[in-house]
């Protein structure tokens, strides 16, 4: 069945397939380690050059979306559905994943013990400037594809021995309600878009030029005390973030 390209579009034809062939890829045409079709078949579909579709699997495979094995093919190893994340929930929950399909894990990089936190990090928390914190880096994992980096930041007051403990399996919200009894009431989150650093590009198995969702979270306990300052690096590509927008007397308000 031949594919449609949009001959006068300024979006190069090797572009529109690798969209596409990520829409078929989204939609389950393929599974998991299928072998896509040839590279004389696909140029069949689209009526391309050869060329014009190594370029496009080029990019699937940098991606890591497709690998390629000498001989054999091109295969599907990892689906590109976007996880939409529902800011109504800031706690990001395996079984929420699970439901929706997916496989999350995370890996603790490091977690140690600070006594003279940068600004943004004690005046976030609430607390002075000379008072430990607990920092905890986390490389979050979808179906064992790098999807985010998470740097947390704990008073150390309300975390004693944390770095001794560890963490239970890797998850920080599950620690702190079994050692210490600590949960949030509620968190305030900001959103930015930037380009990774080198070594954040070396983690997530990314470019220099792929955009990263920067999630800031400050969690309040219900009191009203810092709990957790975190900044979340989330892979562009595989993440989406869900805002509902409210009527209003005065207009529409975002809820999140």
């Amino acid at each position: 069945m031949g594919q449609t390209l949009d001959r006068n579009s300024p979006i190069p034809a090797y572009y529109q397939i690798e969209l596409d062939l990520k829409e078929r890829i989204t939609k389950k045409e393929w599974d998991i380690n299928d072998r896509l079709p040839s590279e004389a078949e696909l140029s069949a579909q689209y009526d391309v050059s050869r060329v014009t579709i190594r370029q496009a699997l080029a990019e699937l495979e940098k991606d890591g979306i497709i690998k390629k094995q000498r001989g054999k093919g091109a295969f599907v190893s990892a689906n590109p559905q976007a996880f939409i994340h529902d800011l109504d929930y800031s706690i990001i929950s395996g079984e929420k994943l699970n439901h929706q399909g997916f496989e999350m894990h995370a890996k603790v990089l490091e977690l140690q013990l600070f006594t003279a936190p940068r600004s943004e990090v004690y005046e976030n928390l609430e607390i002075s400037q000379d008072s430990p914190v607990v920092y905890i880096k986390r490389l979050f994992q979808l179906d064992e594809r790098p999807i985010a980096i998470c740097d947390s930041w704990l008073p150390a007051c309300l975390t004693p021995e944390l770095q001794e403990r560890g963490l239970i399996d890797g998850k920080l919200s599950k620690t702190l309600s079994t050692y210490y009894q600590l949960v949030p009431e509620r968190i305030t989150d900001y959103l930015e878009v930037l380009r990774p650093t080198s070594k954040q590009a070396l983690l997530l198995n990314t470019t220099s030029e792929s955009l990263l969702i920067l999630l800031k979270g400050i969690s309040y306990m219900k009191d009203g005390t810092p709990l957790e300052y975190s900044n979340t690096y989330w892979l562009g590509d595989v993440m989406r973030f869900k805002f509902q927008l409210h009527a209003t007397e005065n207009g529409f308000e975002i809820d999140n």
